[in-house]
Parts: C-alpha cells; structure tokens; sequence
C-alpha cells in the first residue's frame, strides 16, 4: 500500500472539482506520490544483478524518503552507495568527482558532482537529527571531496543552472561541514551572479526544462542558510524569477510560454513538465503536471514543503494579467532580448540571439485542452526537423539538435517578422537536405493552405510556394504564418510545402527546401529565409476568413545594399522593419514604427519588474 494513500484519497476528490483551489496540502500530496513511485523504482533497480543508476538519482532518493517520512537506514543506503562510486583518491585528477551513470563510462557529464550533492546538503541541513552516529561520521570526508570537486569544476556565469547550482552547494555543503572557505566562495559567486543579473538578466532563460532548476537552487540556499543578510538577497533573486515564471504563465496551456534558451519534449514539439510542477505547487496550474525526472520533482517538491520562501500573492497576479507584453534580457550582446505577448486565446514570442541547439526563439501557441504541438521555426539538414532524430553530445548525452542561424525578429504584440541567414548551419560537413521549417499542430478547428481547407485527418503533402499563407484557428485564436524568401543552395531552387506525415504527435510543417541532392558542402555565403507570422482572437470560420484576408494584406518590402538585407513588414498601422548584414553576420536594425527596438532586463506592460524585484539585492538603488 503506498504511504500516502489515505491522503491522496482526499487530494483526488478535491482536484476533480478543478482550479487552483486545491489546497497546497493537496497539492504536496499529489506531487509526494511521484517521488514515492520514483525512490521505489531507484531502489528496484539496485537490485538488479547489474544496476546502472543515475548517480543524482540516488542521493535524489535518499533525500525524498527522508520528506517521506522513511527510516533514515533506506536513506543512508542510497547516500551510501552513490559515495562507493566517488574518486576518493586525492592524487587523481578526479579526486571527489562522480560519474552521471553506474556502469556507462561514455557519459562524462562534469556537472553530476553538482547534481549528486545538492540532495546531500538538504540531506545532512535539514534531517541531521534523524541520521545515524556512524553516518555522521563517515559522510565528512565524502563531502570535503565533493567540495574540492566542485571548486576545481569552472562553470561560467552564463551557464545559469549549473552556476546556481554550483554556489548553493559550495553555500550548503560548506555550512554543513563548517567549511567557511567554501562558504565564503559560495557567497561571491552569488555576487556576481546578482551584479550580471541585475543589468543583463539570466542567460539560460526561460526554459521550462532548466529555469526551475535556478530556482529551486536559490530556493533551497535562501531556505537552508544560516546567513540572514544573505537569506534576503536569495529572497529578491526568488522574486525575479517568480517574477518571470509568473509573467511568462500561459493560462491557456497552464505552462509556461515563449521563446526558450532550451527547449526538448519530444523533440522541440512539447514544453517540458518541469515548470509545471512549480506552477501547480504554486497555486496556478489546477492540473497536476506529467511526471518528469525524480530528481528534479524532489528539488521542487522539498523546497515547497519547507517553512521558507514563496512568491508573494503579488507576484503571482502577473499570471492572471488577460493581455501582456513580456520584455526581457539574456545577456550584453546584440539581439540577446527575448519578447512574448500573452493574451487568453493565444501567445506569441521571439527572440534573436542563438543560445544553442535546443533553443526556440520563435513560438506560438493556441490555448487549448489539446496536447497541441508548440508552433516555431527549426533549420534542420535531416529532413525530420521536429527533434525526434536525436544525436549525442559532447558529454555523451542523447538529445535533439537544430542547426544555428543567425535570426534578426521584431514584433508588435500579435505582428512578426524574422530574417534569417542560414550560413552557420552549413559551415561544415556535407548535405543532402537542407530546410527551413515552421512546425505547426495539425489537430486544430481549423488548418488552409492560401484559403482552401486542408484535411489533417490523412497525411499530406502539399505544394506551396513564398506567397503562401498557412492559417489555422484553434479555439479562439488564429494563427497565420508565410515565408516569403528563401535562396537555394548549389544550383538549387528553393521549394516550398506544407506536409504531415501522419506522426502521433500531430505535427505538420509548412517547409522551404534550401538544398535536395547528393552529399555535398554548400559553400553560399548568405543563404536566406525570410518569415512573418500574424495572430488574433478568431472564433469562426467567418472570422478566419476574415483574419486570413487581413493576412494577406500583409506589405513586404525587401532591399540588399552594401551587403545589408532589410525588409519592411507593414499592416494597417504598424510597420516592422529588419536587418542582417550578410557581409558582418550580426543584426544591422530592428525597428517598430520607426523607433529602434528596446529591451528591458524584465518588464510587464512597461512596469520594471527587475528594478521591483532586486532592489532589495542591490542596497536599493
């Protein structure tokens, strides 16, 4: 019988009546039995003749049956085991490191230290007392390893996750053990974290995967610290991020939206579950969420139940605002902005600069009950652009790619346009494919190629061309979406279609082929593609057509001169304007009604919510 089943009971009853007035008991309770099933699973495949945990899976276990209310012998067990696999020799070059994974020696992953001992310093803060005389005794030298292994690991600031993750343990691990150095370190680290945040804003942002991971880090060392002045400046840290999760809350969905530093859930289709979890524990999302990793859901998980930070009612509210424009920074360089406009039938979000081979930086969605694939823009060379064809990394991990571009967007509110120039996609090796794609949920009301209905009920493939329009209306929002330039590769002419495949997921694509033929290297210096995209509320079929000829009024206006490509979009009122210098490859303008673009490190319909928010973290100017 599971340990919470009378609870859950309860918790089933309540969350069947819908809404976010499941009570945060509740809640806990619902989320408790996600980590029970995944220790229970951690521990059954230890006793398989041949086990290959994930090492943070382990010291994640430990830590959950602690919350649970377990034995601390099952606990020390798991902690136990994941020390065995530890480099205690202080001569190798590995000295206090871990493996990702027992018995998969190809995945050199250096951030398993991080994620392994995080648990820990929960472990040894919060349930000391529980914990047995020889435990204490042994667990010391283990976590001064740790400790070396994580000061000698050099993580750069913009690599958010892992920093955070970096400076909360060295915070913890060293409180834990009186290791004031590591403590000492743990706080500058922090400084400098803030001193970048507060004028650039987070670097791996917005990602439904990683950014709860941030938070959690700062949310278990505001929670855990010993250090009242720091506890405060954690406490305004937490309330930017809240602050951003809650801005970037798509009712529509109950998830969070826009562009993402990174971004794979079935391939680039879906957006992960981990910031689910935070919404739901929160209070705003009424569904529970998917399951996800156990490490991640006891970090969350944990950091709820403690007596500690939470975002303020105030806060929250930015997720109840019907209509608002997210502005937002990653970073110094140019085009490192991200913007997303939110309303309760639809959103729709861009951002310019690339941040890696899992980002989405241009991304639409219709609210909707459905499991609707994410509408965004993939260059792809495999012909299978939706991220389900996945490759290893560098560290050995297995997961979906994209090729990089350089993307100059602009937006008002429902109205964008993105140039792009696919020369870094194609910078080495040879190819047979080479495409543009826009991917597009195929289940919707509605979905017509230039006007005439398309059935998604049967694969098609369709041909196109740069004046077509594809539009499709879920619910109350239509979507619109044209690429209307492209260059061909090696002698070949550019393609357009509009094709399903039949994949369950249900994602179609609206594609432009750059290059079709033998293996070969495309050495074009400037190969471009050009897209503008339009949403509204639309609730008919009426109002579709309508929408659709709004669309199609739609002026374009292209110009090269001195090796700069720049376009001008113009509907009704509002004008966009971009430009790449294809010579430079940097972003030459990005303009809106003729006043160049703006960014803010993270702002709601102009209200400076980073300024709000880390005020207390920085003496209060």
């Amino acid at each position: 019988m599971s340990i919470l089943l009378p609870i859950l009971l309860l918790s089933a009853a309540v969350i069947a009546q819908g809404g976010s007035s499941v009570p945060e008991a509740e809640r806990l309770a619902v989320v408790a039995t996600r980590v029970e099933a995944g220790c229970r699973q951690v521990e059954a495949g230890l006793a398989n003749p041949n086990p290959q945990p994930s090492v943070r899976q382990l010291t994640s276990a430990a830590l959950g049956w602690l919350e649970l209310g377990q034995p601390p012998e099952r606990a020390e067990k798991l902690v136990r085991h994941a020390f065995g696999l530890q480099d205690m020799d202080p001569a190798s070059p590995g000295y206090g490191t871990v493996p990702w994974q027992q018995g998969r020696p190809e995945i050199k992953d250096a951030n398993a230290i991080e994620f392994t001992m995080q648990p820990v310093s929960a472990l040894l803060l919060r349930h000391g007392d529980k914990l047995s005389a020889a435990f204490k005794q042994d667990a010391p030298p283990h976590v001064r390893a740790a400790i070396t292994a994580i000061r000698r690991h050099n993580v750069p600031l913009k690599y958010s996750n892992i920093y955070l993750m970096k400076l909360a343990n060295l915070l913890l691990l060293g409180q834990a053990i009186g290791d004031g150095e590591a403590v000492a370190e743990g706080k500058a680290n922090f400084e400098m974290w803030l001193t970048f945040t507060r004028t650039n804003g987070v670097t791996e942002y917005d990602s439904p995967t990683y950014s709860p991971i941030q938070a959690d880090c700062l949310a278990l060392a505001h929670n855990l610290t010993s250090d009242p002045a720091l506890k405060a400046r954690l406490k305004a840290a937490l309330d930017f991020y809240w602050a951003d999760f809650a801005a970037n809350y798509f009712p529509g969905r109950q998830t969070m939206t826009g562009p993402a530093s990174r971004n794979y859930n079935q391939g680039f289709l879906f957006s992960d579950a981990n910031i689910e979890y935070h919404y739901y524990l929160a209070g705003l999302r009424s569904k529970p969420p998917a399951d996800t990793f156990l490490s991640d859901s006891v970090r969350a998980w944990t950091a709820a139940r403690m007596n500690g930070y939470r975002p303020s009612p105030e806060i929250l509210a930015l997720a109840d605002l019907p209509d608002r424009t997210v502005r937002s920074k990653f970073g110094a360089g140019p085009g490192q902005d991200r913007y997303v406009w939110i309303t309760p039938a639809f959103s729709l979000g861009s951002a310019s600069a690339y941040h890696g081979p899992q980002d989405r930086r241009i991304c639409a969605e219709p609210a909707s009950d459905k499991q609707l694939p994410l509408i965004s823009f993939v260059v792809d060379a495999l012909d299978a652009p939706f991220g389900l064809v996945r490759a290893t990394d560098r560290g050995g991990h297995s997961k979906p790619h994209h090729l990089p571009h350089l993307l100059a967007t602009v937006q008002e509110k429902g109205f964008l346009l993105a140039l792009m120039d696919l020369s870094p996609a194609i910078s080495d090796g040879e190819f047979t494919n080479l495409a543009s794609n826009v991917l597009l949920p195929v289940k919707v009301d509605q979905l017509v190629l230039n006007g005439i209905p398309v059935d998604s009920t049967k694969p098609f493939d369709l041909a196109a061309d740069a004046d077509s329009v594809v539009g499709l209306r879920e619910g109350k929002a239509a979507v619109a979406v044209r690429l209307f330039a492209a260059d061909g590769a090696a002698g070949y002419a550019p393609t357009w279609k509009l094709e399903f495949d039949g994949n369950e997921q249900g994602a179609g694509r609206l594609a432009v082929y750059h290059y079709r033929g033998p293996a070969r290297k495309l050495a074009e210096k400037r190969p471009r593609c050009g897209l503008v995209m339009l949403a509204a509320r639309c609730e008919t079929d009426a109002a579709l057509a309508a929408f659709l000829k709004r669309a199609a009024q739609i002026e374009l206006t292209e110009t090269t001169q001195a090796g700069v490509w720049q376009v001008k979009a113009k509907l009704e009122a509002s004008e966009l304007e971009a430009g790449l210098d294809l010579e430079q490859k940097q972003i030459a303008l990005r303009r809106v009604n003729g006043r160049a673009w703006r960014s803010e490190v993270l702002s709601v319909n102009d209200r400076d919510l980073a300024r709000e928010t880390l005020r207390d973290a920085t003496g209060g100017k």
